[in-house]
């Protein structure tokens, strides 16, 4: 049963041009586990492999090489997933800028196709072919997005004429060029897309005399500036509208604990939803993570052992649990 809805929501976006609302929702699905077990609210703290996703101006603050990858059980246990979702991308700075490039996959396998009833004469034949939904036999779906993103850091101060000292400020911007390519029941469709993004990032300490009071961050995330179209082999044509999300965070060292807490708010301006996420950071070597994506509750923990951060997150929905890992190698400590 479970399959068959998500079966309806995939045909449902190629049903006609007019249905945006969900077209291209597998561009949507959070990459990596760090942001996940967070409830998603990664849009101003994405500083890793995954920042394309969450905000292109992310890949900015990345500053050595990054090779990532992920698995993702969609909707079901580990080892009996509706679906499968994957990630595999590299990141780096190249002189005064940052670019990385990725893949992400979203593939159902197995899809019991809905059979013609109108076909059988013996109501036997249609009672059982309802019950198992296996008279029109099946069909496979998958979904693929390539990014290539490209960032750069500016950075100056801002004098606000008091009696404090200049606040120094981070205002990464970013830009993701992407092309999708989706494949359903045969038929095949493809599409070229822009997002932008930025932060706005400071010390907030900034404003006290002494003391570390942390960093402060706001970032904006536009998808699909210019309105992604889709065009199918069957002649229809889908548009993935614009959506933008905007997040704050704020990143405070707690000596008596040895480490940091985070904590984040976005909003998904698409669907309204509200996500929050924290974090504890031990010593930049462990994590423990729990969120809300929309109302959604999240967890997760990473672990840092040289050159590789391993992380975990856990979502329940409706539709299944989602189970994610996710790995990252920090390929200039390897070599």
């Amino acid at each position: 049963m479970k399959k068959i809805l998500l079966t309806i929501l995939l045909l449902s976006t190629v049903a006609a041009a007019q249905t945006t609302k969900y077209v291209g929702s597998f561009l949507e699905i959070p990459v990596g586990a760090k942001g996940l077990g967070m409830g998603d609210a990664f849009v101003s703290l994405a500083d890793d492999g995954t920042a394309f996703h969450y905000n292109p101006a992310g890949t900015a603050l990345v500053d050595t090489k990054i090779l990532s990858m992920m698995y993702s059980s969609q909707y079901g246990s580990l080892f009996a997933p509706l679906s499968n979702f994957f990630f595999l991308g590299y990141a780096q700075k190249l002189q005064d800028l940052n670019i990385s490039l990725d893949w992400v996959r979203l593939s159902v396998d197995n899809i019991p196709a809905e059979p013609d009833l109108t076909v059988y004469d013996s109501p036997a034949q249609r009672e059982l072919l309802v019950k198992t939904g296996t008279g029109g036999g099946y069909f496979n779906s998958a979904d693929d997005a390539v990014y290539l993103n490209i960032s750069k850091m500016y950075k100056f101060d801002i004098d606000l004429g008091w009696a404090i000292s200049k606040i120094p400020v981070q205002l990464p911007i970013g830009i993701n060029f992407k092309i999708i390519h989706r494949m359903l029941d045969g038929r095949a469709a493809s599409g070229v897309g822009i997002d932008g993004g930025f932060m706005f990032r400071f010390p907030a300490g900034s404003f006290f005399e002494k003391g570390k009071y942390g960093t402060f961050s706001f970032g904006m995330n536009v998808r699909d500036i210019t309105n992604t179209r889709i065009a199918w082999d069957t002649q229809t044509t889908e548009i993935i509208p614009r959506s933008t999300l905007w997040g704050v965070s704020y990143d405070l060292p707690v000596k008596p604990l040895d480490g940091d807490i985070v904590v984040a708010f976005n909003r998904d301006t698409q669907y309204g939803d509200i996500l929050l996420g924290a974090e504890y950071v031990y010593h930049n070597l462990l994590s423990v993570r729990v969120g809300s994506d929309a109302s959604n509750i999240t967890a997760g923990v990473g672990l840092v052992l040289n050159l590789l951060r391993v992380d975990y997150a856990f979502l329940a929905q409706d539709l299944g649990n989602v189970n994610r890992i996710s790995a990252s190698f920090y390929l200039d400590k390897l070599f």
